[in-house]
């Protein structure tokens, strides 16, 4: 029994050191293929820089799109590339207009029209290249793209850019100018602005930042009253608006409306018309009732051709 009991023993641990090299060989053979499938990738023709995908250019400027590439090992431009293209680009992803080519040999070919807007530079042996688009204006805010031909045993490059133009900060919201409340109240002012690229809006009073978008303050005082000031700006420009507070301690209510915010008011108000109201529909009520009632005997009543008193004495007589 004890012999068999080893035994035992040891297949179990034969069997696990087997399971534990599979494990091991298996584990082996996926990162070799992992870091063989990576060298093949880093092998292939690809573009290794390009310029961002989104690019603010300023009007009456010039914008520069540059990329490099990469080929097969030991091989150059004259021996892969057929023609390099820059143009208008067209979702799902191919060049809509070609504006500039390059070929093969470095030969510049330019559309009509277009020889006073577009240049290039480019250098086969490093396999970089560059379009400038010039003198930019609202007609040149397009999505633009690059084409690299490598003839029909491999797959072109591709990459694309859209262009737009700085739009300066613009406050789109109107506030009103001046905003009164009562002490107590809360305050809320909201500042929005458009722009390209996008402005950074916040609100100042006497030359410190407060807060960015939306002011709040929950229980304003005197102390909160005076100018405050909304600025957006960005590195197209900027805009500003300006917003007078007052706090008032009197007890008549104000009510004030900041940025589409309005501003709170005592409760207490709001009970006394409640209850103004419920007064008023209850005597509406009543009246309404009694003057149906008046109404409905005063027919009966002249639908017999018998006055109201002789028919209350003919009842009793009956009833005698």
């Amino acid at each position: 029994m004890t012999n068999s009991f080893k035994l035992y023993q040891k297949t179990a641990i034969a069997i696990k050191f087997s399971t534990n090299i599979s494990t091991m060989l298996f584990l082996l053979h996926v990162i070799l293929n992992l870091c063989i499938s990576a060298s093949h990738q880093q092998q292939r023709p690809r573009i290794v820089s390009r310029p961002s995908h989104h690019v603010i250019g300023k009007k009456h400027a010039n914008i520069t799109f540059d990329w490099t590439f990469k080929l097969l090992p030991g091989r150059t431009w004259i021996e892969s590339v057929e023609d390099v293209a820059f143009g208008l680009w067209k979702a799902p992803g191919y060049l809509k207009t070609k504006l500039m080519v390059i070929s093969k040999h470095g030969k510049i070919i330019t559309r009509q029209n277009y020889e006073n807007k577009i240049s290039c530079t480019f250098n086969m042996s490093r396999l970089q290249v560059a379009f400038t688009v010039h003198n930019l204006s609202t007609g040149d805010e397009n999505d633009y793209g690059l084409h690299v031909e490598l003839g029909l045993a491999r797959n072109p490059l591709k990459d694309a850019v859209a262009l737009r133009l700085e739009d300066p900060p613009k406050i789109v919201i109107s506030l009103e100018r001046n905003t009164s409340l009562r002490a107590g109240d809360k305050l809320v002012l909201n500042c929005r602005a458009t722009g390209l690229p996008p402005p950074q809006v916040t609100w100042a009073r006497s030359g410190r930042v407060l807060r960015n978008h939306t002011l709040v303050v929950n229980r304003v005082n005197k102390r909160d009253g005076g100018l405050y000031l909304c600025k957006a700006h960005s590195t197209a420009g900027e805009d500003s608006m300006k917003i007078f507070v007052r706090v008032e301690d009197g007890d008549k209510p104000t009510q004030a409306t900041a940025s589409g915010a309005t501003l709170s008011q005592p409760r207490h108000n709001n009970h006394k018309w409640i209850s103004i109201l419920i007064l008023a529909g209850s005597t509406l009520i009543l009246a309404s009732i009694t003057l149906t009632v008046i109404c409905y005997y005063k027919r009966r009543r002249l639908k017999k051709g018998i006055p109201y008193s002789s028919q209350r004495d003919s009842e009793t007589t009956a009833q005698l």
